[in-house]
This record gives C-alpha cells, structure tokens and sequence, in this order.
C-alpha cells in the first residue's frame, strides 16, 4: 500500500509540473493571438483608410483649407495624431453607398486611437469620435513613399505636399514587449 501511495505521489508530481507548464503556456499563446488579433484590426482600418482615401481637401475648425492628407511633425495636429486623411466608406447599411469622412490616427501615451468626425468641413464645436484599436504599444513609425521629380521612388518620414498623395504609406509598430510589425499600404489615390 505504502509503495503504491509513493508511486501514486511521484506520478501527480510529474503530472502537476507538465499541467503548469501547459497552463502558463495556454496564458502566453492567448495573450499573442489577442495582440495579433488587436494588431490585424488596425491593419484592416488603416488599410481601408488608406485604400479609399480621396484627394479632398478639407476645411478645418477655423475655416482654413486642409490638403486630403496631412502628416508631419511641422504641422499642427492634435497632440500625438500622426496622420489625418479623408476617406470615402462604404456604407453597406445604404446600398454601398460612398460616404466621404475624416479619419485621423493618434499615437498617444502607449495608445493607438482612430478618430472621426461626423462632417468633412468642421466647425470649431465639430465632435471628434476617437476609438482606442491598441494598447501596449511603445512606438509608430510612418513613413510616405512617392516618387521625385527624376521619377525615382524616394521614402520621407513627413507628407507636406498639399495638391498630392503619396505612392504608398509604411507603417512599423513596436509593442512594449519589443516585436516590430511592419506594413507598407498602398494608396489608389496616389500621385
């Protein structure tokens, strides 16, 4: 009785250490599939920003003109917001009916937001509508690829151009935890 109880013990204390390991794994492998699954959303919004993005310039705020596609650090942006494009969305409630908006992208305190307003030319009381997509980010890297004057495809980190869109946008997201993921979208507006 006594052998077969030690057996018995030494078996559960084997079984025990597996069933942890298997547990802790389960948390790890959980935890990478939501930031994936957090990490595709942003991608499939910014994708369809991007893909539907429209050469309309804006009024802002104060009745100033605003390119189609602002991004900058030289310019005057909402703090953090990286990146301000109008959009045409398909609105599949209404018969794909196309409907033009605002969207900017904010990176903020380890936040990535996506923000809207319900009317392209705004009034300075225009609500903007932010949607935190990601948490746990530690940078966003943008970079705007388009061509030069010698038709040679140049990368710059800012989109000053006003009557233009660039070829392409990259984006490079660096989580808390160290993992890069890059993305290069391209933009059927493109100059």
């Amino acid at each position: 009785m006594v052998v077969a109880i030690g057996i018995f013990a030494v078996i559960a204390a084997i079984s025990y250490g597996t069933l942890n390991r298997f547990i802790d794994n389960r948390a790890i492998v959980e935890q990478k599939h939501d930031e994936l699954r957090n990490l595709q959303n942003v991608m499939l919004l910014l994708e369809r920003d991007l893909r539907f993005a429209l050469l309309r310039p804006v009024r802002d705020g104060f009745g100033d003109l605003e390119a189609a596609l602002v991004s900058g650090t030289s310019l005057e942006l909402g703090p953090g917001e990286m990146l301000r494009l109008t959009s045409s969305q398909p609105n599949a409630a209404v018969n794909n009916i196309q409907r033009l908006q605002r969207v900017a992208w904010r990176f903020n305190n380890g936040q990535l937001s996506r923000i809207t307003w319900r009317v392209l030319d705004r009034d300075q009381d225009s609500a903007e509508y932010e949607r935190v997509l990601m948490e746990d980010l530690s940078d966003v890297v943008i970079a705007f690829w388009s061509y030069n004057e010698e038709n040679v495809l140049e990368v710059q980190s800012e989109w000053l151009e006003t009557d233009g869109m660039p070829e392409g946008i990259e984006f490079l997201f660096t989580l808390d935890s160290g993992r890069q993921y890059r993305r290069l979208l391209e933009i059927a507006a493109g100059s």
